[in-house]
């Protein structure tokens, strides 16, 4: 259901998004949003906590820039405490990217984040830089909407990885989606209305009391979307380089563990200690190879990762900023958990209501792989 927000009166669309906000904190419909501001000096965006709706100013949710996934900032605002006071419940608007929805949808169905009090923005995105090449840009290609990937016309060649192959651009699994691709509602003339889309009862809640008026969907906007969607999934079927190759410069640094969304042990199996690595083994395997190649069992370490989060993996791309060696990590991780989402007809962070594979017993499941068997037997 798609709806206008009217008498915003804003100047961009930067503003829109920032009254919006303000008006939801006003009425006191939540008590803080979550929301990526742009750094005072340098450039640079990152989520920040806001109370006061004049902290708003300076709110840039589609600046083409993602420090890191903010699902990790959901999981800290959303623990349960021991022993915390009770009283009147302090609701959370956080807008978020698609990639980061998601994170954050799957971190409910493990258990990681308490939703309750919690309502999810999404936006339309339009992608974004790493970090270096962002910083590096001409101010003219760092302002959101003025970057080529945020139309259906194609993306820069500069854009992160990720992004380009991603189909998932549009927060549909989100409370509420900022619904600006493909219709003016970013660039009116007169910047009084935001235009939304509302794809959840608590995304209604959310709009009550704002005069928000229920709208056609704008017809470019489904021409828009298909267009950029069909673009990239012809990117991603261009064939894969060999796994080996890609994963030998790793030295097992740990960033792309650390930035992942999805991985949130509080002890990690994979370190050599809690591999049963010891100097004796170590010593052992070189007399039998001739040699041993250090950092240890790099391959085995990602090959462990894929198959822990696989299944919930968002393709976000950010282990593929973390990564010293500049191994292509978003392109990995992304072809394996489209693979293994696909084995079970499931998409990380599409729906609440969606169990997670494997700890859900269902009949059919996997039922391609048996009648494989029952071939070869």
């Amino acid at each position: 259901m798609m709806m206008k927000i009217p008498n915003l009166d804003a100047g961009d669309y930067h503003d829109l998004v920032r009254r919006f906000l303000a008006r939801l904190l006003d009425k006191k419909t939540v008590y803080a949003v979550l929301v990526a501001k742009r750094y005072p000096k340098g450039r640079n965006a990152a989520p920040v906590l806001v109370r006061d709706p004049e902290m708003l100013e300076g709110c840039a949710p589609l600046a083409p820039v993602q420090g890191f996934n903010a699902a990790h900032a959901i999981v800290e605002l959303t623990r349960e405490q021991p022993g915390m006071p009770r009283g009147e419940p302090r609701r959370i608007a956080a807008v978020l990217r698609p990639c980061e929805v998601r994170a954050v949808i799957e971190l409910i169905k493990l258990k990681q984040v308490q939703p309750d009090n919690l309502f999810l923005i999404g936006f339309d995105c339009p992608g974004v830089f790493n970090l270096k090449t962002y910083r590096e840009l001409p101010d003219s290609r760092a302002e959101p909407l003025g970057l080529a990937g945020a139309s259906a016309d194609g993306d820069p060649e500069d854009l992160r990885e990720a992004c380009r192959l991603c189909t998932h651009f549009t927060a549909d699994s989100a409370d509420v989606n900022l619904a600006w691709m493909g219709s003016d509602a970013a660039t009116s003339e007169d910047g009084s209305a935001l235009l939304v889309e509302v794809c959840s009862d608590r995304g209604s809640e959310l709009l009550k009391g704002l005069d928000a008026e229920d709208v056609e969907t704008p017809p470019e906007r489904d021409a828009a979307v298909s267009k950029k969607r069909e673009e990239r999934e012809q990117r991603f079927s261009e064939d894969a380089e060999d796994l080996l190759t890609l994963l030998e410069p790793c030295v097992r640094c740990y960033n792309c563990r650390e930035v992942c969304p999805i991985c949130y042990c509080k002890e990690c199996l994979l370190k050599p200690e809690k591999m049963g690595y010891t100097p004796e083994r170590h010593l052992n395997r070189a007399a039998k190879k001739g040699q041993l190649k250090m950092p240890l069992d790099t391959v085995l370490y990602h090959l462990t990762k894929m198959n822990h989060m696989a299944t919930s993996c968002v393709a976000c791309g950010v282990c593929e900023q973390a990564c010293p060696m500049e191994i292509p990590l978003g392109r990995i991780y992304n072809r394996v958990g489209r693979h293994a989402q696909a084995l079970f007809d499931y998409v990380a962070g599409r729906s609440r209501e969606e169990g997670l594979p494997v700890t859900t017993f269902r009949e059919d499941e996997l039922a391609d792989v048996e009648n494989v068997k029952k071939e070869m037997s």
